[in-house]
């Protein structure tokens, strides 16, 4: 089966194929627009612009600006509702990425995707029966993938718990191959800190013969991620202008370092400063709450998702021994990978 592992996360989609190809977007949708004024002006289309037709499943047909060409409209917006499976960005999101990493793939394909900890047991076996009931009709009108449409559905889904899925992507490459040979069969206690845009998920495995999950030591902080940065932004820039603008928007003035109101420099940096901390100091927390003293017993703590490399300066009195992925933002993404792989060996006869 053709594998693919999409990470649906709160800030971005994440995905990886079993070739390596890899697709990465904000998880930002709006309704399209005419754009055809922009090049009277010398706006040209952008490689990475994201424009597609989506066939709904009543047969109308919806037009939608997604990621990056999504940020620059007035009506984009981020989901952040705990019910993710029904939501209609979901949806949108999920058909851009797996037509962009099923491009010239061989049917059958098998998706592997997941859900936070603390959402998983309530709605992964309702997200799976709508991911197998789920058929993609999908025409791209801008980028690289232009003129390209696409028709198909998942033959085989599997749900993990994310978060979760970022050891498998510390211990096996995006090959499937051993990387951290010294933690198999060893017995110690290896915990995933994966610092995402809303939720950070917290995941401590036994490495045993097999991973066994500690559900004990194992949690979800939810809204307490990296999206706290752009909400404190947003009150600085409130205290400032008396203007509050929309999340999405913050986005662009935090990537630059700097924004400007009615010609007015906004100065913001002290506040970015300051929700990273808060994010360190309430991971701190609820580790130092929830483990106690069983901390003793981890042997290593793993920093990933997309908030890792920008916090673990701060984190660094949390564990003796941290390691932070390079390659954080798709940890997950190779996890769901790695999962699949390991699920049809199963299916196979192997590791039984």
């Amino acid at each position: 089966m053709f594998k693919i592992g999409i990470d649906i996360g709160y800030g971005y989609v994440k995905g990886i194929n079993e070739r390596g190809q890899r697709v990465k977007f904000r998880s930002l949708i709006a309704p399209a627009y005419d754009r055809r004024l922009e090049g009277i002006f010398g706006a040209q289309e952008d490689e990475t612009d994201i424009h597609v037709e989506i066939m709904q499943p009543d047969g109308s047909i919806n037009e939608y600006f997604v990621g990056d060409l999504a940020l620059k409209s007035h009506h984009s917006s981020y989901a952040f509702d705990r019910n993710k499976i029904n939501h209609p960005a979901t949806q949108v999101l999920l058909a851009v990425a797996a037509s962009q990493l099923t491009r010239n793939a061989y049917r059958p394909i098998h998706l592997i995707t997941g859900l936070p900890l603390d959402h998983y047991l309530e709605q992964k076996d309702s997200f799976k029966e709508k991911l197998e009931n789920t058929t993609i009709k999908i025409k791209h009108l801008s980028g690289a993938d232009k003129g390209k449409q696409a028709h198909f559905s998942f033959d085989r889904v599997t749900i993990f718990v994310q978060g979760g899925a970022s050891i498998y992507s510390y211990l096996l490459d995006e090959r499937g191959l051993p990387y951290k040979t010294e933690f198999m069969n060893s017995g110690e206690l290896i915990a995933a800190i994966n610092i995402g845009f809303n939720t950070i998920d917290v995941a401590v495995f036994e490495a045993g013969k097999i991973l066994r999950l500690r559900p004990d030591l194992s949690f979800t902080i939810d809204g307490k991620g990296m999206i706290n940065i752009r909400l404190a932004v947003q009150e600085a820039i409130f205290a400032q202008t008396n203007a509050r603008p929309d999340i999405a928007k913050i986005e662009t003035i935090i990537e630059k370092g700097r924004g400007y109101f009615r010609g007015k420099e906004l100065n913001i940096n002290e506040d970015i400063e300051k929700a990273k901390k808060m994010i360190a100091t309430t991971i701190e927390n609820e580790i130092s709450t929830r483990w106690k003293e069983s901390i003793d017993n981890i042997g290593m703590l793993y920093l990933c998702g997309g908030g890792a490399l920008e916090l673990k300066g701060l984190l660094n009195n949390l564990h003796s021994r941290i390691e932070t992925s390079s390659d954080s933002q798709f940890a997950d993404a190779i996890g769901y990978l790695n999962i699949g792989r390991m699920k049809e060996l199963e299916g196979n006869g192997f590791g039984k």
